[in-house]
């Protein structure tokens, strides 16, 4: 079982990880599995690409997109 480093102390678990890559992909952005991070109650995926551009996404508990921002 794959588990991730996060910035609330835990590890994800391969669900959540799953949830939020296909959320992201369904809008047509990728993410490394190891840039997802639990976030506030739901999760943030820190460098994602979405068509060559750089975003940081934020996501709620049921990995619905709340908020993307491009990345300077």
């Amino acid at each position: 079982m794959a588990t991730v480093a996060q910035a609330d102390d835990r590890a994800l678990t391969e669900r959540e990880i799953e949830g939020v890559q296909n959320a992201l992909k369904a809008i047509g952005c990728t993410v490394a599995d190891s840039e997802i991070e639990a976030e506030k109650g739901g999760y943030e995926a820190d460098d994602a690409i979405c068509d060559r551009v750089q975003y940081d996404i934020y996501l709620d508990k049921d990995f619905n997109i709340m908020n993307k921002q491009k990345e300077d």
